[in-house]
């Protein structure tokens, strides 16, 4: 049988499928072997059976090989460490997933407090893992492959936004001065500062900008 027959012109079975035929060889078996006498392959099992040469094959080795990736996943494994802390009251630390959630809430505690906001949108920055991913993935999936730059792109714009979010967060634009105001701006500006887990996703995504680009 031709490799690329869907089935046995003389019988139309799939011998890839069926266990009446070694699918390495085409040898005829019996229904309860389980080894191909001819050629030593393993026989299919009668019941489930998932075919799996047509799923994409994934290169190991290529995807350790490639620096560029390798800085990508440590970006998105930033998202995980502490991007923002809160040192007001009791000491606290938000990654980027729950930073996400309450970014809206806290750019609107902000403003209260006298500040001008922040720039930060919950959907924008879970943008940011998203582009990553789609980053690492663009090789193994056709339909994105020629998308794959834009992701790059995308992630390093959404890293750059982040950050100018969360130093608005953390620098409020209290006046100066030595009445409540200027406590009131001491008091916030020490609340809130970026968590080094920002710092290790933006050098890694720079970096993968960097490397992607050689």
């Amino acid at each position: 049988v031709n490799e690329k027959a869907i089935g046995c012109p003389k019988c139309g079975m799939d011998p890839r499928k069926s266990n009446r035929f070694c699918p390495s060889c085409g040898n005829a078996t019996a229904e309860s072997q389980v080894m191909c006498t001819q050629c030593g392959v393993a026989l299919n099992k009668p019941g489930f059976s998932l075919d799996t040469s047509t799923l994409p094959k994934f290169d190991v080795a290529k995807f350790t090989g490639n620096k560029a990736n390798i800085a990508a996943v440590v970006a998105l494994l930033g998202c995980l460490l502490p991007w923002l802390k809160v040192k007001m009251f009791v000491s606290q630390t938000a990654n980027m997933f729950s930073l996400a959630s309450g970014a809206d809430s806290l750019s609107s505690m902000n403003a209260l407090m006298g500040g001008g906001g922040s720039i930060l949108v919950s959907g924008l920055l879970l943008l940011f893992p998203i582009a990553l991913i789609g980053f690492l993935v663009a090789d193994l999936v056709p339909a994105i492959t020629k998308h794959k730059k834009w992701f790059l792109i995308g992630s390093l714009v959404l890293i750059v936004y982040a950050g100018i979010g969360l130093y608005q967060l953390s620098n409020p634009s209290l006046p100066e001065s030595n009445d409540m105001f200027g406590m009131a701006r001491k008091m916030t500006s020490n609340a809130i500062s970026i968590g080094w887990g920002y710092y290790v996703s933006a050098a890694a995504t720079i970096a993968t900008f960097v490397l992607a680009k050689r």
